[in-house]
This record gives structure tokens, C-alpha cells and sequence, in this order.
């Protein structure tokens, strides 16, 4: 039994579902966003990346969503649904060894000054002129996610900007230092969405 419950917070298919206003957000007595990293020990290479990075960007508290009661009614009480690693940042929910998420949300938690500057350098393009964020999308040419995407934007008349990461060096760049792992990679000012899954994104950005 405790074999199937590790597997099931390891590995348990599908996408996380939440709504933002109904979960906790994980703030000191001030306000100021704090970092949360649950995990356990069969988490494996997995959660270990994830720990590496947190310790390379911002000071985090981490629990075991298994072996620790605590940990895992603290995990449960800020929406874990069976998989890790799950970081939570302020409001913000990162799901498995998404470094590029923890960027998003170290910009909207803590704000960008917090990151470096070549990352603050690349989210500026996605915003306008007049500093309102824009959609952006990094793609190539051949993805097929990526020409879902774009007929989806297209047919609810979502202005956005494409960036060809094969044929744009700057976007390549940027691509790279956001911490991408396959296309399309989607923004909307700092927030981030990987992958074109419909319902995440009428659940995330502001259309």
C-alpha cells in the first residue's frame, strides 16, 4: 500500500487543475511571498533537480508530501494533486522540474527586479510599449502544437507575437535563458504556459 501511495504522488497522470482564488497562498506574517518545495525520498533525479535550482535562486522551506504527516496535509492544504516536486510561490503552483516556471512565478511573486538581468532583458519582450503584456509565442515552423496554437489565437482574435527560435537568434536566446523545453512555450507577460492545452490557457492568461 505505501508502494502504490508513493507512485501515486510520484507519477499520477493527467494536468493539475486548480482555481487560484480557492487555494492558500503561502505568505509570512507581512506579506511577503515565501518559497515551498514538497517532495519525498523516492521522489528521485526529478525533485533533485528541482532542489538544486531553488538553492542556486531564492531561500525555500522544503516538506515530504509522504513521510511527514505535516508535510502532507501542508501539501494537500495548498492543492498537491499526486505529483512531484510541487513548488508553491506565493499564489503561484509550479508542477514536477519546471525551472522555467519558477522564473515565471519568482517575476510575479516577487517581481522582476529579482531576477537576473538577461532573464529581465528577455521578459521585457513581452510586454508593450506602454508596459501591458502581450501574448508571445515561441514556435518553429514544423511543430504541430505550435500551428494549434496559432489557429486558436487567430480564431478568438487573441493579438499575439510569434518568435521562430530556429530562424530568430534573439529569440533562440531568449528562448533559452526563460529555461524552454519544447514549443510552442507561451507567455503572457510573466505568465507562462508550455505546450498548447486550451483549457490551461483560458485558465491562465487574460484573454
Amino acid at each position: 500500500m505505501k508502494k502504490l501511495l508513493v507512485i501515486a504522488l510520484i507519477a499520477a497522470a493527467g494536468y493539475y487543475q486548480f482555481f487560484a482564488g480557492s487555494l492558500p497562498g503561502a505568505y509570512a506574517s507581512d506579506g511577503t511571498p515565501q518559497v515551498m518545495f514538497f517532495t519525498t525520498g523516492q521522489c528521485g533525479g526529478a525533485c533533485d533537480q528541482m532542489r538544486s535550482y531553488l538553492k542556486s535562486r531564492l531561500p525555500f522551506e522544503e516538506h515530504d508530501a509522504f513521510e511527514d504527516e505535516q508535510g502532507r496535509e501542508l501539501y494537500l492544504e495548498f492543492g498537491g494533486k499526486g505529483y512531484l516536486p510541487f513548488v508553491v510561490i506565493g499564489e503561484q503552483r509550479v508542477i514536477g522540474p519546471d525551472t522555467g516556471g519558477i522564473l515565471s512565478a519568482m517575476a510575479i511573486e516577487l517581481g522582476p527586479e529579482q531576477l537576473k538581468p538577461r532573464e529581465q532583458k528577455a521578459l521585457r519582450r513581452h510586454f508593450d510599449a506602454s508596459g501591458d503584456p502581450v501574448v508571445v509565442m515561441y514556435a518553429t515552423d514544423w511543430c504541430g502544437y505550435c500551428k494549434k496554437a496559432r489557429q486558436y489565437f487567430v480564431d478568438n482574435n487573441v493579438r499575439f507575437v510569434e518568435y521562430d527560435i530556429e530562424k530568430d537568434r534573439a529569440a533562440k536566446r531568449d528562448y533559452e535563458v526563460l529555461r524552454g523545453n519544447g514549443t510552442p512555450l507561451l507567455y503572457q507577460g510573466f505568465t507562462r504556459v508550455s505546450g498548447f492545452d486550451v483549457r490551461q490557457i483560458e485558465r491562465t492568461f487574460e484573454l
